[in-house]
């Protein structure tokens, strides 16, 4: 599809806020991203797993100030016929409830009776993707009126890669830093700063996309790469990271430059 200025400029800084290191809420950066691109009354972030959802946000909160909200929605959920496509196909690109269900399937759902008509929702538009440990990660746009267009789906759609990647940088980050490697001495082979670079090489990430996650210039992640295999005394990502499996293996061995020690 053709952005016009106005969506390409919304997509590039919501994409850099997505992304932006030590952001924080990270749902709230989705649905803000999402709706700087498609107008809507509601927009929410569920993390499920199987039917239930373990994390939930809506914004604006207000649409569930009816009694009973929450446990109305997942008695129901499982209902949900996007939920039951996505099941059942393992397609999980982006799509409207009225592409896999009529208006009066829908509106025969015990799901939209208790739950989806007192918060005025009448149309959907839901992309979906695997969430970084379990279950996954569906953002859902909520519209009274009128549904979504062609062009909107095909736009949310382009979210999808972006959306696993960066889920999967921010509970990266989130976790402790783990305790580095150590050498003979005792001491952390590598810095706070090496370990978590490695962790985002093990995770497949560029050094671009490295530098993006944690706010570093391109030239600055090589230069910590170059200096974690000489500490290591190996010559690429993936000897470095069998190196530092072998080390936690092993304990307190350290490395002889130039070489991987047990090759």
């Amino acid at each position: 599809m053709t952005l016009d200025g106005r969506l390409l400029h919304q997509l590039s800084n919501g994409l850099a806020e997505l992304y932006r290191p030590g952001g924080g809420d990270f749902p709230g950066r989705v649905i803000r991203l999402v709706s700087g691109l498609v107008a809507a009354e509601s927009y929410s972030y569920n993390h499920l797993v199987g039917p239930v959802a373990v994390a939930w946000q809506i914004e604006p909160a207000e649409v569930l100030d009816f009694p009973d909200a929450e446990q109305l929605f997942g008695q129901h959920l499982p209902e949900h016929p996007l939920l039951r496509h996505f099941q059942a196909t393992g397609d999980r690109a982006a799509r409207r409830v009225s592409d896999v269900a009529s208006d009066r399937q829908f509106r025969s759902l015990g799901l939209y009776r208790d739950f989806y008509r007192p918060a005025r929702v009448d149309h959907q538009l839901i992309v979906s993707v695997p969430a970084p440990h379990d279950g996954t990660i569906d953002v859902v746009v909520n519209r009274h009126r009128r549904d979504f267009s062609d062009q909107q789906r095909e736009l949310i759609d382009l979210l999808r890669p972006h959306l696993r990647q960066a889920a999967a940088i921010a509970a990266l980050l989130s976790q402790p830093v783990p305790e580095p490697p150590r050498g003979a001495d005792g001491r952390p082979l590598l810095t706070a700063r090496q370990t978590r670079i490695l962790q985002l090489v093990a995770v497949g990430d560029s050094d671009r996309a490295v530098a993006r996650a944690l706010g570093l210039s391109v030239r600055t992640v090589h230069t910590h790469l170059q200096h974690i295999y000489r500490i290591l005394g190996v010559t690429s990502r993936t000897e470095a990271l069998a190196q530092v499996r072998a080390l936690a293996l092993r304990g307190t061995d350290s490395p002889q430059t130039g070489t991987i020690s047990g090759r």
